[in-house]
C-alpha cells in the first residue's frame, strides 16, 4: 500500500491534532494587519476616518506622502465642523502632522472658548487635547470641577475613561480621579474567567486602559488593585480582538498595545513556542520566543529564562526535568531561547513546561508573562513485537498461529472460507525503553488484490498492552460482499506520540465465500452509481361523484324553505308600517345584509381568518345599531299604550 493512501485513510486525525497543537501559541497583536485596516480607509470619506487612519499610520512610522500632503490638507480644511470640538481636534491634530498645513484657528475660537466652560465630559476631553496641541493655558481647578459635575449628570464608563485622560493633562486635583480607578476596574465585565472588557468593545476598553496608565505616570503611582492577573485578562481580550474591522477600533487597539509595550509600571510579555510540539531523543530541543504583545523584542532590559518544571499532563505522571534549567539565548536581540529538554530516554506523553522569566536587573519589576506555560509532547520510536497470525475453524478454541518476523510477510498464502476465522496477535514496544505501550489506532486492513477494495477491522487491546484481532468471515461476509479472491492483509499502527507509524503487510489470504444471489450483495461498483429506474408516484383516485339527479334533489330541498317564505309573504302580506327610517334602523338592516353577503363570500373565496376579521367589524355595527333600533321600538310601543 502507498504512503499516500495510508495517510489519507488512517493518519488524518493524528495530523490534524499535531497541526492544531503546533499552532497553539499565544496570539500577539499583528501590526501589519492593523496597517492594512488603516490603508483600507483610503480614500477618506470623512474627517473621523482620516484622523484614525493617518494618526494610526503615524504611530507605525508612516507619514503622509509628500505628493498627497496638499490634497490631504485641503480635505481637512473643508471637513472641519467649526461647532464640534471633536472635529476641531481631529483637524488640528492632522494639520500638525502635515508640513505647512495651517488651519484657520481663529474660526474655531468660539467653540474652543465654549468648551472651556462646558460640563459635557466628552467636550472637556477634546478641549484639553486641543489646549495641549495649541499650548493654551488650562485652568486645572475649573476643569476638574466641570468634569466632576459632568460625571454626576452622566457617569457612563466612557465618560469615566475620558475623565482619566483629562486628569492626566491637569497640573492639580488629579488625586480624586486616580482614586476612582479602582471603582472603574470593578466595572469591567469578566467573560469565561479569562477576559476582562468594558461595554463599548475594544475602543472603550483601550481608551480606559490607556487613561489609567497615563494618569498613573502623572501621579507616579500605579493602582494596587491593577495587578498582573487582572491586566492579563485585559491583554487576553485585546489579543482576541487583534483583527478589528473598523479603523477606529484599530487605532485605539494600536495605541494601548504600544502603551502596554513601553510604560513605567507593568509590561506584559508573551512566550511562544517556535519549535514543533514534538521533542524526542533525536530532536531534544524546545525553542521559545519572548516578546511584548506586539511581537517585538523587549529592548528595555535583558532576561534570564528558565524552565521551572516539565511535568506530564497525566495525574502522577513523569517529569522531564528534576530541577530548574535555564534556556540559552540564541538571538542578539534577546527574543529567542533554546533548551535541551530531553537528555535521556523519556516516556512518550504530553508535557507542560512552566517557564519563569527573571529580569537581570534586580530593580526591574515591570515585566510579567501573560502565559508561562508551553505545551510539548515527547514522541517515541516503536516496533511491533510478538506478532502471530493464522486461520482456523470458527469453533476451534485454541487456533494454531504462526509467529512473524519483524516487518516480514508470511511466506505461505493463507486459505480461508466462510466457516473460518482470521487471528492476529501482537504487542507494541517502545524502542528506547523496551516497554510495551498503547496506541490509539490499531487496524487490520484487507485489500482485494484484484479490485483494490478495502475492508478495515479494529484490533482490540487486551490485558498487558497486548492486541488481538479475530475476524469471523461468516458474520463479516457482507463486508466483503461475498466476493471470493486473494486479499492482502496489512497491520496499521499509529498514535500522536509515535514517531514512526507502522504499515506492515503481514500476509496474503485466499478467501472463498458462498455465493449470495441477492442483488444488494452482488452489486458491483458500476451498478451502485448507475442510473436508477424512474420513481412514478401513484395518487389515489378521486371518490365517484353522486348522480346529477340526486344532487338536484338536495338542491331543491335546500330551496324549499325560501320558497315557503315567499308563499307565506304573498298570502299574509308585507308589513312596513313599523319600519322606521332612522339611522339605527338603516344601519342595522344594511349590516345584517352585509353579514349574509359575507357568508356568501366565505363560501366562494374568503378563508376563515379573513371572514372573522370582517365579521367582527360588521357584528360591532349590527350590535349597537340593533340595540338602538330595539330601544326605539320599545319607546314607540310605550307611547302608543299611554
Amino acid at each position: 500500500m502507498s504512503n499516500k493512501n495510508l495517510i489519507r485513510f488512517l493518519f488524518i486525525f493524528c495530523a490534524v491534532s499535531i497541526i492544531n497543537a503546533s499552532l497553539s501559541t499565544y496570539p500577539t497583536v499583528n501590526l501589519n494587519s492593523l496597517k492594512k485596516v488603516f490603508d483600507t480607509a483610503k480614500p477618506y470619506s470623512d474627517l473621523s476616518n482620516a484622523f484614525y487612519s493617518i494618526r494610526g499610520l503615524d504611530l507605525l512610522g508612516e507619514k503622509v506622502p509628500q505628493a498627497s500632503q496638499t490634497e490631504t490638507c485641503n480635505f481637512i480644511k473643508t471637513k472641519v465642523d467649526k461647532a464640534s470640538l471633536e472635529s476641531i481636534y481631529f483637524g488640528l491634530s492632522l494639520a500638525s502632522s502635515i508640513p505647512n498645513c495651517q488651519l484657520p484657528v481663529a474660526d474655531y475660537q468660539a467653540a474652543i472658548t465654549a468648551g472651556a466652560s462646558s460640563t459635557n465630559v466628552a467636550d472637556l476631553y477634546y478641549y484639553t487635547l486641543i489646549a495641549k496641541l495649541q499650548k493654551l493655558p488650562v485652568d486645572s481647578k475649573k476643569i476638574s470641577q466641570s468634569v466632576l459635575a459632568g460625571l454626576k449628570a452622566d457617569n457612563s464608563i466612557l465618560n469615566q475613561g475620558y475623565s482619566l485622560h483629562i486628569a492626566s493633562q491637569l497640573t492639580e486635583n488629579q488625586k480624586q480621579f486616580f482614586d476612582s480607578i479602582e471603582d472603574i476596574l470593578d466595572q469591567a465585565d469578566e467573560v469565561d474567567k479569562k477576559y476582562l472588557q468594558y461595554e463599548g468593545g475594544v475602543g472603550t476598553t483601550s481608551l480606559i486602559l490607556e487613561g489609567i496608565f497615563s494618569l498613573s505616570e502623572v501621579v507616579k503611582q500605579f493602582p494596587a488593585k491593577f495587578d498582573a492577573q487582572r491586566l492579563t485578562k485585559f491583554v487576553n481580550y485585546l489579543s482576541s480582538k487583534r483583527f478589528p474591522t473598523n479603523v477606529k477600533s484599530a487605532f485605539f487597539l494600536l495605541r494601548i498595545s504600544l502603551k502596554l509595550s513601553d510604560n513605567q509600571f507593568k509590561i506584559p510579555l508573551v512566550l511562544n513556542r517556535l519549535s514543533p510540539i514534538s521533542v524526542s531523543s533525536s530532536q531534544p530541543n524546545v525553542i521559545v520566543s519572548l516578546t511584548n504583545i506586539v511581537g517585538a523584542a523587549v529592548r528595555q532590559t535583558q532576561f534570564v529564562v528558565e524552565a521551572d518544571s516539565a511535568k506530564s499532563q497525566k495525574t502522577n505522571g513523569a517529569a522531564l526535568i528534576s530541577a530548574k534549567k535555564p534556556f540559552t539565548s540564541t538571538s542578539s536581540e534577546g527574543t529567542t531561547y533554546q533548551l535541551k529538554l530531553v537528555e535521556q530516554p523519556a516516556s512518550a506523553d504530553f508535557y507542560t513546561v512552566v517557564v519563569n522569566v527573571i529580569p537581570k536587573s534586580p530593580t526591574e519589576k515591570r515585566f510579567f508573562l501573560v502565559d508561562n506555560k508551553v505545551e510539548v509532547k515527547v514522541t517515541a520510536l516503536v516496533n511491533v513485537v510478538d506478532a502471530q497470525v493464522g486461520v482456523a475453524d470458527r469453533d476451534q478454541s485454541a487456533p494454531k498461529l504462526t509467529k512473524l518476523e519483524e516487518n516480514a510477510q508470511l511466506k505461505e498464502k493463507l486459505d480461508a472460507d466462510q466457516q473460518s476465522k482470521f487471528y492476529l496477535r501482537f504487542g507494541i514496544k517502545e524502542k528506547s525503553k523496551g516497554s510495551l505501550v498503547e496506541a490509539h489506532q490499531t487496524f487490520v486492513r484487507f485489500s482485494d488484490v484484484k479490485s483494490g477494495r478495502e475492508i478495515v477491522f479494529l484490533a482490540q487491546a487486551t490485558s498487558g498492552n497486548q492486541y488481538t484481532a479475530e475476524i469471523d468471515f461468516a458474520t463479516n461476509a457482507k463486508n466483503f460482499r461475498h466476493r471470493s479472491g486473494v486479499y492482502s492483509v496489512e497491520l496499521l499502527v499509529s498514535d500522536s506520540l509515535i514517531e514512526n507509524p507502522v504499515a506492515w503487510k503481514i500476509a496474503e489470504i485466499k478467501l472463498q465465500f458462498i455465493e449470495d444471489q441477492s442483488s444488494a450483495v452482488q452489486t458491483d461498483k458500476a451498478s451502485l452509481y448507475a442510473k436508477k429506474p424512474e420513481i412514478k408516484h401513484l395518487f389515489r383516485q378521486p371518490e365517484p361523484t353522486p348522480p346529477a339527479a340526486l344532487s338536484n334533489l338536495f338542491t331543491i330541498l335546500c330551496l324549499i324553505p325560501a320558497v315557503l317564505l315567499f308563499i307565506l309573504w304573498a298570502k299574509i302580506g308585507f308589513n312596513f308600517s313599523r319600519f322606521s327610517f332612522s339611522l339605527s334602523a338603516i344601519a342595522f338592516h344594511l349590516s345584517l345584509a352585509a353579514i349574509f353577503g359575507l357568508f356568501y363570500c366565505y363560501w366562494i373565496k374568503l378563508n376563515m381568518f379573513q371572514t372573522l376579521r370582517y365579521l367582527a367589524l360588521l357584528g360591532f355595527v349590527a350590535l349597537f345599531s340593533g340595540n338602538s333600533l330595539l330601544k326605539g321600538l320599545a319607546a314607540s310601543n310605550k307611547e302608543k299604550k299611554n
